[in-house]
């Protein structure tokens, strides 16, 4: 009696791995062309015949069709995170240009602390500063990090460093003599961004006068307004993103610093918010970030491009 072909044989031939060959079979989305192509040769060749029963259990469908879900769940402390920084907004856009006309639902989930369980993980989650340890509470089978988590979960990240440095060097090099910073809290890409600034800076053998931030508007007020104290003499400040700039902006303008004259600011994101406050910023491709993470999540097999580059914008604030 012949023996009847298994999706491990079709997988296998196809040259995928076995999600990959059960998501073709199903219908389910997310597969490239290139993928299902495969996949679907195969199974000709080699005469599969999925078992109906067994499709439905596969797939998580009975009689009806459900959309799959992708989580974008972000821990941040800020009540006001979604509504002041234009970041989140930003993957969202990716996140949703890179669903096309799939049948996926996107779920924005909010939270000002890690979550302690997770009973009914999605289809598949995009984690927005998650801390490592907290990383192991999820369930990890399908999920990629925007900037560095655990460290078995794939990451897609701007080159936080490379374009801190490309800030410090256009300071050091228009002739700033003073310079100050705010920088980000204690999580990857702020820690990124403040050592490439501080190494920069260093290089040039000069010293920075810094505060650490939270990325928000009314700290980095704050911490300006601080650092203008300390050192009256400041002619440059680097914010470790456009929403912390906007609190330097308004500090400098409050105590009569005329700024890109008296004191340049340089942010970083290139959000709007850069472009409306006319602000030199380091642009950061946070939809292509998105869009990388949504397609890593649909074909578990692609590689994961992890830094993806950055580039200063120089406007009239610098």
């Amino acid at each position: 009696m012949e023996q009847r072909s298994k999706l491990d044989d079709v997988a296998r031939a196809a040259g995928v791995s076995r999600t990959a060959a059960s998501r073709v079979i199903n219908g389910m989305p997310g597969s490239t062309d290139a993928v299902r192509s495969r996949v679907l040769e195969a199974a000709r060749q080699l005469g599969f015949q999925p078992h109906a029963a067994a499709r439905a259990l596969a797939s998580g469908r009975s009689d009806r069709a459900r959309s799959e879900t992708i989580e974008i769940l972000i821990v941040d402390p800020d009540p006001n995170a979604l509504s002041a920084k234009p970041y989140y907004g930003r993957v969202m856009t990716g996140a949703a240009r890179a669903v096309g006309g799939e049948d996926v639902t996107i779920r924005l989930r909010l939270l000002s602390a890690p979550p302690v369980d997770d009973d009914e993980p999605p289809f598949g989650r995009i984690l927005i500063n998650m801390p490592a340890a907290a990383a192991g509470r999820l369930n990890r089978r399908r999920t990629v990090a925007l900037g560095r988590s655990a460290d078995d979960i794939p990451f897609v990240a701007p080159d936080n460093a490379g374009g801190a440095q490309q800030a410090a060097a256009h300071l050091v090099t228009t002739g700033r003599r003073c310079i100050g910073a705010v920088f980000g809290p204690a999580m990857p890409c702020a820690d990124e961004r403040k050592a490439g600034f501080l190494r920069t800076v260093g290089d040039a053998g000069q010293s920075v006068v810094a505060a650490g931030g939270d990325f928000t508007g009314s700290t980095a007020y704050a911490l300006t307004l601080r650092l203008l104290a300390l050192r009256p003499d400041l002619d440059a400040i680097f914010a470790a993103c456009d929403v912390t700039a906007g609190g330097v902006l308004r500090a400098l303008r409050e105590t009569g610093r005329r700024v890109g004259h008296d004191v340049a600011v340089v942010g970083f994101d290139g959000s709007v918010l850069a472009e409306v406050a006319d602000l030199s910023s380091v642009y950061a491709p946070a939809e292509e970030e998105a869009a990388l993470a949504v397609r890593k999540l649909f074909d578990p097999e692609l590689p994961t491009t992890r830094r993806l580059p950055t580039t200063l914008a120089v406007r009239g604030s610098s």
